[in-house]
């Protein structure tokens, strides 16, 4: 079954497996907003796998929730997921960036 989910920026969904290349991380937050401070976070029994640029998963090993003081929360079922950040392309200056917060 598919899973997916948006929460701002973000667009979340289930994946079979995460790359055995990534490192888990000591973190719970997905993403900050470079301007207002705000922190994309996730809610319990969580590990966050990231290498950079910008290699994201995370495993929910029971329920969690994903909470942001802008958006509404979410819920999120057990399973492993892999976290996009939307981008947007200037086709002026011939350029691909990451949209922040």
């Amino acid at each position: 079954m598919v899973w997916i989910a948006r929460h701002g920026d973000l667009l979340i969904r289930n994946t079979k497996e995460i790359p055995s290349n990534l490192k888990p991380t000591d973190t719970v937050i997905i993403a900050e907003g470079e301007k207002t401070g705000h922190k994309h976070q996730l809610r319990g029994s969580v590990t966050v796998y990231k290498q950079e640029p910008d290699a994201l998963y995370f495993e929910v090993k029971t329920s969690a929730e994903l909470v942001h003081q802008e958006h509404k929360t979410i819920q999120i079922p057990e399973g492993m997921y892999m976290v996009q950040q939307e981008r947007e392309f200037n086709p002026f200056e011939n350029v691909r960036r990451v949209v922040l917060d």
